[in-house]
């Protein structure tokens, strides 16, 4: 009888240990899918609001106050035709800009003096977009009564602050920029309105991926509590610990290996990409002098290395071309993203380091934390160099993999700024006892040069 209530009670507190363990996992993934769709949605909206800043005052720069005044007073001239050119090249060259215009503010409302129609690509898929034709010159447009708080300000000629609309017009954010004269007048003001039309579209495409993930890993996670549950039950029953224990790490290498491979399948021009890099990451960790349970678990933290492409965007993510300044920092927050989605995993809690530090460089100029020389987890030192020689050394839909020994010579002469010294020779010397070459490779591949070896594909 005592027996059996004492394992009565064992049983119930891995039932107990099991439910919290799942609470806490949901609670992490809820926190990750949040904190990403706040992070990808004020990304975005802080990028077209940088856009309306500094058109509306590139605009601004076009116009000179002093002829303002003049072409009211005797008529357009060459200067104005030449001004309205230089603001309709802004137009065509700026994206999401939905209007353009140039009111001067008067008690009976705004007087035009330019006035465009625009058209985006990408904004005419939307079909909320109202159909607004262009002012002429000198014609007079009513204030809007949502306008009338700011008019006041606007008759004095000092600045408001950005607006936020969302009407007949669309989902619009403007900025109002004044135009002064030679005396410091104001003497007219450039509105630009950007659109947010198909912001929601972006932020329900991204939040659908990232739940998608967040569900696969919570089952996995929940895999591995389940286990966890059924092996610390059979330990205590059948005092067989150290066998249950082995099955769980296999298991645990199982549900990694797994989720490399998901990794890999959404980023189509990196297939086994994940794999590879771990095993060189093993290979280099051995050669370094690390005991086998270390280069195991290095190992298994490489395979996660670049988890947080699963959050990334396809459009960016599979993207040939050169990637634009606000794509690249897309692209930057895999590293964060990874270390987010892998941080609370307690059977191995070194697993989210290689996610974060793996672009880490030991001259400081890495990312996300700019961490420099010992800063620098072993392990992220280590993924680093494996990760670089696989992204030249592995072919790409788009281009064939880099000549062997170009590669070598890269990795070679970035020791010390992009790669920690003692790794690349650790590299250097198991290229010269014949490893890391692939057996089909018969001194062909690329010789092209490229200006930094870390760039999106890794």
């Amino acid at each position: 009888m005592i027996m059996k209530n004492k394992t009565g009670i064992i049983k119930n507190r891995h039932r107990k240990l099991f439910v919290v363990l799942t609470l806490l996992i949901l609670l992490t993934v809820a926190a990750v899918v949040g904190s990403g769709i706040y992070i990808f949605n004020h990304t975005t909206r802080s990028y077209r609001e940088q856009i309306l800043q500094n058109t509306s005052k590139l605009a601004a720069e076009q116009i000179d106050g002093d002829r303002v005044n003049d072409w009211f007073k005797n008529g357009v001239d060459t200067e104005y035709a030449n001004t309205a050119k230089r603001l309709e090249s802004i137009i065509d060259h700026t994206p999401f800009i939905q209007y353009l215009y140039v009111y001067q503010i008067k008690p009976d409302g705004c007087h035009v003096v330019f006035d465009f129609d625009t058209t985006d690509d990408e904004l005419s898929k939307y079909d909320e977009r109202p159909d607004v034709s262009a002012g002429s010159f000198g014609e007079v447009i009513p204030f809007d009564d949502s306008f009338s708080e700011y008019i006041p300000t606007l008759l004095d000629g000092g600045r408001i602050d950005m607006i936020e609309s969302n009407d007949t017009y669309g989902w619009l954010l403007t900025q109002y920029e004044p135009v002064y004269d030679s005396k410091g007048q104001c003497v007219a003001y450039v509105g630009v309105d950007i659109s947010m039309i198909g912001v929601d579209d972006f932020v329900k495409t991204y939040i659908w991926q990232i739940v998608l993930i967040a569900v696969i890993f919570f089952a996995g996670c929940i895999a591995i509590g389940a286990r966890l549950y059924i092996g610390a039950r059979r330990a205590d029953e059948m005092d067989n610990l150290v066998s249950q224990q082995k099955r769980d790490k296999q298991l645990l290498r199982e549900v990694i290996e797994a989720f490399a491979k998901v990794v890999d399948l959404k980023d189509s021009y990196t297939q086994g990409h994940s794999m590879r890099v771990a095993k060189y990451t093993a290979m280099l960790a051995r050669e370094l002098g690390c005991d086998e349970d270390t280069v195991e678990k290095y190992y298994d933290i490489a395979l996660m290395h670049d988890i947080g492409k699963i959050g990334i965007p396809d459009s960016v993510l599979n993207k040939t071309g050169k990637l634009t300044v606000e794509e690249y920092e897309i692209m930057k927050s895999h590293t964060s993203r990874g270390y987010e989605v892998l941080k609370n995993i307690s059977l191995m809690p070194e697993i989210a380091v290689g996610a974060r530090a793996h672009h880490e460089r030991p001259d400081g100029k890495g990312y996300p934390k700019q961490l420099s020389g010992d800063e620098i987890p072993r392990v992220a030192q280590i993924i680093a160099v494996a990760d670089c020689f696989d992204a030249m050394y592995s072919s790409r839909p788009y281009r064939p993999r880099m000549n062997f020994e170009k590669a070598v010579s890269i990795i070679k002469g970035a020791s010390g700024t992009q790669l920690t010294a003692d790794v690349v020779d650790a590299f250097m010397r198991l290229v010269e006892k014949g490893e890391f070459r692939a057996p089909d490779d018969n001194g062909g591949g690329s010789t092209e040069n490229i200006e930094n070896i870390r760039t999106h594909d890794c």
